[in-house]
């Protein structure tokens, strides 16, 4: 999950459109694979990894950054948003995009 994380901001410091896609469709395709049983603990795995740095001082800059990425690029878009919508899928995953990213939800 780290090594996700660390490839998810290197392709967002680089620009790089096709290696945040890889890697936000990667994530989105580990938690399709497992058992909706243990979906719910992969999205905790998410949230204990920080995997959007919504917990970390830049707070929700670096969603809000693969969001303005997500208007230029409609592949970016759907990535992101099908993983985030994977994220809320559990009241964990809720608390922690409104507690830590409230500016991403307006």
């Amino acid at each position: 999950m780290s090594e996700h994380k660390q490839k998810l901001i290197q392709a967002k410091v680089d620009s790089n459109i096709k290696g945040i896609i890889e890697v936000l469709l990667s994530l989105r395709v580990n938690a399709l694979q497992i058992s909706p049983e243990l979906r719910k603990n992969l999205v905790y795995e998410l949230i204990r990894n920080d995997v959007f740095l919504l917990t970390t001082r830049a707070r929700n800059d670096f969603l809000l950054e693969l969001i303005e990425c997500a208007k230029l690029s409609q592949a970016v878009c759907h990535s992101l948003l099908s993983l985030l919508s994977v994220i809320v899928s559990t009241l964990k995953g809720v608390e922690y995009i409104v507690m830590n990213g409230p500016a991403a939800i307006h």
